[in-house]
């Protein structure tokens, strides 16, 4: 097991939680059974880690016709997971993140970057984390969008490599094999074993 590049985590640090919500996690047009396989790996660094964690979730649009600009159009394609035909219940956490988060932690969204949602930009601002450790879903969407941010507001970022999956295996391994090391001064890749560890070495 191989310590973090620049170091290891301190008690300033962060734990983001991103999208770990029933629409993506139970049988439906975005499910993503690799995505299954990351529930227990998030609950260990939720349950286990030295740090608070926030949790976000997708909220999709009432309907179609409620979204704006290109939103429309993914919507209109995406129709089935509007809350007029697929309800609201589905944007519910995981039933095994929902027993650990409190419900002050969980912010809500209406796009795929995290810190597009005021509140959840606000609880960053305020807490001031020396680092912000990322998991959950998708890899090569709203966590990779939310990393973006966080880099570009000059934070370290750290992604679980094991607590972070997409329904498209192969653009996640992308995401993890190229996309992330181009922002090698920014971005660390470590597994929740090593995290827990604090970044240290075993």
């Amino acid at each position: 097991m191989s310590e973090l590049k620049f170091g290891p985590l301190d008690d300033r640090t962060c734990h983001v939680c991103v999208d770990m919500q029933r629409i993506f996690l139970e049988p439906g047009p975005w499910y993503g059974e690799a995505c299954v396989a990351i529930v227990e790996p998030v609950r260990r660094l939720c349950e286990h880690g030295p740090w608070p964690t926030l949790f976000t979730r997708f909220i999709t649009a009432v309907t179609p016709a409620a979204a704006e600009g290109a939103w429309r159009r993914y919507y209109d394609h995406w129709h089935e997971v509007t809350q007029i035909e697929a309800g609201t219940e589905v944007l519910d956490l995981h039933s095994r993140l929902a027993e650990v988060a409190a419900p002050d932690s969980i912010c809500d969204k209406v796009t795929h970057d995290s810190f597009d949602d005021p509140s959840f930009a606000a609880r960053i601002e305020a807490m001031r984390p020396s680092a912000i450790i990322l998991s959950g879903i998708e890899t090569d969407v709203c966590v990779l969008a939310t990393a973006m941010s966080a880099v570009d507001l000059g934070y370290r970022t750290v992604i679980a490599t094991d607590a972070v999956a997409s329904s498209v295996p192969v653009s996640h391994q992308a995401c993890l094999d190229h996309v992330y090391p181009r922002f090698d001064q920014q971005i660390e890749l470590a597994n929740v074993d090593t995290i827990l560890l604090g970044g240290r070495a075993s």
